[in-house]
C-alpha cells in the first residue's frame, strides 16, 4: 500500500492496525472501548486495514486478450476486493461498482460488464436486506448474469430461510422450529426435551447460537428475544433481531464436516469441536472427506445448481448425513492451499464417465477462493455464449 496514504490516517487507523496490541486486550475492556469509539469511522478503517488491495485500481487499465469484463460489486468491509485480486492475476479486466446509492441501476445498465462477481456482505441486516433487494432486480428483471447466483445468495446467512430451503427440497438436516408467536414459543419450551440449541436468523459462525439447559433461562431468552431482541456476539447494538425464535434439536455425538463446492472443484475437512460447538472454533481436521459425503454433497448441489457453496454437514454415529449450514461465500484459512490427500494441497474432481472421483494437486485457494469463481463465472459466461451462437444458428436453418 502507498506509504503516503498510511500516513494520511490518523489514531484510528493506527488503533485498527494494532493487531498485536488488540489480541491482549481482554474481552470485556474491548467491549467497552467499543462503546466509547466512533464506530462506524473505527471499522471503516479496521476494514481498510485488512483490505490487501486497497489503493489499487478500481477500473483494470492493463491489456488483456479477453474481450470481457466483469463487474466487481463493492461491499461495505471491502471483501470484495478478493476478486479483484483474482481478476489481476487471471488478467480479466473488471470494473468496481457501488450499487449502494439511490442511482444503483443507472451504474448497472451503464457499465458495460458481461457478468457481476458478488461478495454480500454479513455484517449487519440491512445491508444483507439491501443486497437481497437489488440483487433480485439485477438478476430477474434485468437479466444480468450474477455470481454466484441469486438463489444461491437468497439464504446466505439467514437460518429461517435456509431451513425452508432444504424442506421444500427434502434435504436431511436437523429437526428445527421456527415461531414467530410469543406464547406459541413458551408453549414449546414447556414441552421440549432438554437440552435445545437456539440459533439466530442472521450471524455467522457460532456468534448466535445458545444451548439451553435450564428451562427457566430459555423462558426468559424467548421473551427477551420477542420483548426487547437480542444482538450477536460483536454486533452493532442497533442492529436487533427480535419477533421470532428458531430453536434445532441438539445433537451431540456428531462429526461436522464442511464440503466446498466452486464450479467443479471440491475440497473439504473436518471440523473440530471446542467447547459446544465445532461451527466457529477455526479447529481443523484436515481430513479428505469420504466419497459418500462427496457424492451426497454433489447430488445436492447439481440438483439446486449451486455453483460456490460451503455445505456443513453432521455425520451421525450410524452414518447418516445432516445438513447444518450452508454459505454460498466464504473463504478459507490457508493461504498455500487445503492439504487434501497425504498431507499435499489439492482439489477433488468427478469424473463423469468413469463416475469416481480423481485428487489433483495443487494450490485453488488463491484469494480466499475468488480465483476459483472467478474462473468459474467465465466458463459459466463461454457456456451461454455457446448456446446463444447454437440457438443462433437453429434459428437461420429453420429460417432456410
Amino acid at each position: 500500500m502507498n506509504e503516503h496514504y498510511v500516513k494520511q490516517k490518523g489514531w484510528l487507523w493506527m488503533l485498527a492496525n494494532a493487531h498485536s496490541i488488540k489480541q491482549g486486550i481482554p474481552k470485556p475492556i474491548k467491549r467497552v472501548g467499543r462503546k466509547l469509539l466512533p464506530l462506524e469511522s473505527y471499522d471503516a478503517q479496521r476494514w481498510l486495514a485488512e483490505d490487501p488491495y486497497a489503493g489499487v485500481e478500481e477500473v483494470s487499465t492493463y491489456q488483456s486478450d479477453m474481450n470481457i469484463c466483469l463487474g466487481i460489486v463493492k461491499e461495505f468491509t471491502r471483501i470484495h476486493s478478493y476478486y479483484i485480486g483474482a481478476c489481476r492475476e487471471l488478467g480479466v479486466p473488471y470494473k468496481v461498482l457501488d450499487i449502494s446509492g439511490p442511482n444503483w441501476m443507472d451504474v448497472i445498465r451503464r457499465s458495460e460488464c458481461d457478468a457481476f462477481l458478488i461478495r454480500p456482505s454479513g455484517e449487519h441486516s440491512t445491508w444483507k436486506q439491501m443486497f437481497d433487494e437489488r440483487l433480485r432486480i439485477v438478476s430477474q428483471d434485468l437479466n444480468r448474469m450474477i455470481f454466484p447466483s441469486y438463489n444461491e445468495i437468497w439464504f446466505y446467512e439467514s437460518k429461517r430461510r435456509m431451513h425452508y430451503w432444504l424442506m421444500a427440497h427434502h434435504i436431511p438436516h436437523p429437526r428445527t422450529w421456527v415461531y414467530y408467536d410469543r406464547y406459541e414459543a413458551l408453549a414449546f419450551a414447556d414441552a421440549t426435551p432438554l437440552p435445545i440449541v437456539f440459533k439466530a436468523d442472521f450471524g455467522s459462525g457460532a456468534k448466535g447460537i445458545r444451548v439451553f439447559r435450564e428451562r427457566g433461562k430459555l423462558t426468559r431468552w424467548i421473551n427477551r428475544c420477542f420483548r426487547h431482541g437480542m444482538i450477536q456476539c460483536g454486533g452493532d447494538k442497533r442492529d436487533r433481531q427480535w419477533g421470532s425464535v428458531l430453536f434445532q434439536a441438539y445433537l451431540p455425538d456428531v462429526t461436522e464436516w464442511r464440503v466446498i463446492r466452486i464450479g467443479d472443484s471440491y475440497m473439504g475437512y473436518q471440523k473440530v469441536k471446542q467447547g459446544e460447538f465445532a461451527s466457529g472454533s477455526k479447529q481443523f481436521s484436515y481430513v479428505c472427506p469420504p466419497e459418500s459425503l462427496l457424492n451426497f454433497v454433489r447430488t445436492m448441489t447439481e440438483d439446486a445448481g449451486f455453483k460456490s457453496m460451503a455445505v456443513d454437514v453432521f455425520e451421525t454415529r450410524d452414518g447418516c448425513y445432516l445438513v447444518n449450514e450452508l454459505q454460498t461465500t466464504f473463504g478459507l484459512h490457508v493461504d498455500d492451499g487445503l492439504p487434501m490427500k497425504e498431507g499435499k494441497p489439492g482439489r477433488l474432481l468427478f469424473d463423469d464417465t468413469r463416475s469416481t472421483w480423481r485428487f489433483e494437486e495443487g494450490c485453488f485457494c488463491q484469494n480466499k477462493l475468488c480465483n476459483l469463481r472467478v474462473e468459474t463465472l467465465l466458463k459459466q459466461l463461454g457456456d451461454s455464449l455457446t448456446c446463444s451462437e447454437n440457438r443462433i444458428e437453429s434459428e437461420e436453418c429453420d429460417e432456410v
